[in-house]
């Protein structure tokens, strides 16, 4: 789908699927576009528009680049971050003379809600630059919010962890869901931190290209308060990712323990029942010179015998603390 936006009284008009892109048009949004809605653009603004396969291409040279005087730059964003498992896509970003033309595959909330800010009087949103600076502002905003809600759920998984009550039985079982737990929420910080990084890397080049483009003294100082303010993110992100690789130590020390103390239950046990084994081993030995076997007080001597060579050993262990 072909949105072009129009500079209209200060706000950016709409128009969805227009014949011809005219002076007035700031931002070209291509979602999900066919083919013919590609060779429009590239007719129009005299440029190539990168395949799909280029945008998931992985180094810096591929994602962030000049031809042709527009400025390409890809970033791997956030979307569906309100739900349970949200994903990331590679968007392209062109600023070619005073427009954007935007490329994506699917529909990150941040651009509805850039979109629908822009209908309202904005006297900034006069330039493909400064829209860009806004998209790059949302997206961020929402990639904190989602970082927010990371640690919130880290932080119930500590709490869960280190505050479990419960028999064995029911530690074990929590136990399981835990480590799935954990491994979510390091996959879910992994996928924010690509982000971050990739993020941070498009605004470093913006900022080379707003010093060669002369833009405007308050984008510049937009775009380099978006720069830390991404740095900040991907920081905080490391922070989660350390603390969920320590839950994870946790989890799996604790599982040890459990682990065990059901052997020591097993070697004590063992131990225990040794020596009232060796003593029934021995008389049962049916040698035919045995004095104890012709003795009226034999059975209940061995079995005194067998009781004491058990109690024994637990009565010493109880008194090293081994129990």
């Amino acid at each position: 789908m072909l949105t072009i936006y129009e500079a209209r009284s200060g706000a950016l008009e709409p128009h969805k699927n227009p014949r011809r892109i005219t002076e007035q048009a700031i931002w070209i949004d291509l979602l999900s576009p066919k083919r013919e809605e590609e060779r429009k653009i590239e007719r129009a603004l005299k440029l190539e528009v990168p395949t799909r396969e280029e945008q998931r291409e992985i180094e810096a040279s591929s994602r962030l680049y000049q031809e042709n005087g527009a400025h390409f730059m890809t970033a791997t964003v956030l979307y569906q971050t309100e739900t349970v498992e949200p994903v990331t896509t590679p968007i392209t970003f062109i600023l070619a003379g005073n427009r954007l033309i935007t490329l994506r595959y699917a529909e990150p909330h941040a651009f509805s809600i850039f979109a629908a800010r822009c209908r309202k009087p904005d006297p900034s949103l006069t330039s493909g630059t400064a829209v860009l600076i806004g998209l790059i502002e949302t997206i961020v905003d929402r990639m904190a919010d989602f970082i927010e809600r990371i640690q919130g759920e880290v932080d119930t998984l500590s709490h869960s962890i280190f505050g479990m009550k419960g028999g064995t039985a029911t530690r074990q079982r929590r136990f399981d869901v835990l480590l799935k737990s954990i491994g979510r929420e390091g996959e879910l910080t992994s996928r924010a931190r690509e982000s971050a990084h990739s993020l941070g890397r498009l605004l470093t080049f913006l900022t080379q290209v707003a010093n060669e483009r002369k833009e405007d003294r308050l984008l510049k100082a937009r775009i380099r308060t978006a720069a830390r303010d991404v740095v900040s993110l991907a920081d905080h992100v490391s922070y989660l990712s350390n603390k969920i690789v320590f839950l994870l130590d946790a989890t799996l020390g604790m599982i040890n323990i459990e682990q065990n103390n059901i052997i020591k239950i097993f070697s004590i046990a063992a131990v225990v029942f040794l020596p009232p084994t060796l003593v029934a081993s021995a008389y049962g030995m049916n040698f035919e010179f045995m004095p104890e076997l012709k003795w009226i007080f034999g059975y209940p001597f061995a079995i005194l015998l067998m009781v004491i060579s058990a109690v024994l050993p637990y009565l010493i262990f109880k008194r090293k603390g081994w129990l």
